[in-house]
Parts: C-alpha cells; structure tokens; sequence
C-alpha cells in the first residue's frame, strides 16, 4: 500500500482503483490506434527502425492517455466542499419526460436510370418522433456528504421510418 493510499477509506480506494482500470483502458485502446496508424503510414520503409517506431509510439500515447484520462477523472471525483480525492460517487439517476416533437425530412437521393421510372428522382421521406428528458444525476461525497444535483437533457429518435418515392 502506497503513502498515498494511507488516509484513503475502502470506498475511496476501490473507486481510485475503478478510476485507474477506466484510465488504463482507455490508454491501450489511445495506444493501438496511434501505433495502427503509425505502422500503416510507414510499413514500406525501414523494415527494423518501425519495430522501434511502433514501440516508442505506442509507450508514449498509452502513457499520454493514461495521465490525461486519469487526472480528468480524478477531478470529477474530488470533492469541492471538503477536497477529499476519490470521494464522489453518482448515485442516482432520474429521467424525467419532457415532450415528443414529431419530425421529417426529405431528400433526394438519386435518379432512376432504366424501368417505368426512367428520369424521376428517387425522394426519400424519413420521419421519426424526437423525444425529450430531463437527465438528473446525484453525486455524493462519501467523506462529507455533500450533495449536488446536475441537470442535462438527451434527446432520443424514436419510431424512424422512411418511403422512398418517385417524382419529376
């Protein structure tokens, strides 16, 4: 156990070690596209020199995400009140309906070149409902127990459907 991890309860270390597994998930997935995309751009030249390429870049992004992803998060999961690192926890979350918006649209999506069609365009009709809730999601400080609510609204396709249909 780390001097770090000393004054930490049980919950504030499971939720910096849940915390460390999201960082380094996300800085090997950072870490395999950046070397794919570095072994593609140079997997013509050099055949020895893109081993150490492909090693140096992959090292270099995983440790770049891991820090980045890890400090954003362990931000988020610092309280403001008392400032307890790996304190805060969301839990609950409640949507809330606010209004359903029917929608379409239509577009052309090209021109019949042989058939009873010949020379009309193809005008495709999509309609769908839109959907709107209030998103409120509760954070909890395990050390204080201050609480803050945040509020954000998601709007959802329900409902999608399209005709396709011929005109001059």
């Amino acid at each position: 156990m780390s001097e770090d991890d000393l004054g930490l309860t049980a919950e504030q270390q499971a939720r910096k070690k849940q915390l460390e597994l999201y960082s380094t998930l996300i800085g090997v997935a950072v870490a395999v596209v950046v070397s794919g995309v570095g072994w593609l751009l140079i997997r013509e030249a050099y055949p020895y020199l893109r081993y150490f390429y492909f090693m140096g870049v992959g090292l270099g992004s995983f440790f770049l995400a891991y820090v980045a992803s890890h400090w954003l998060m362990a931000a988020s999961a610092r309280c403001d009140q008392c400032s307890a690192l790996y304190s805060v926890s969301m839990t609950d979350k409640q949507e809330r309906y606010l209004s359903s918006t029917p929608r379409h649209r239509e577009v052309e999506a090209g021109r019949s070149i042989s058939g009873p069609n010949e020379g009309k365009r193809l005008i495709r009709k999509i309609s769908w409902t839109e959907t709107r809730y209030e998103v409120s999601k509760t954070y909890v400080c395990t050390s204080c127990g201050d609480t803050r609510v945040q509020r954000s609204t998601r709007t959802s396709k329900e409902n999608e459907h399209s005709d396709d249909v011929y005109r001059r």
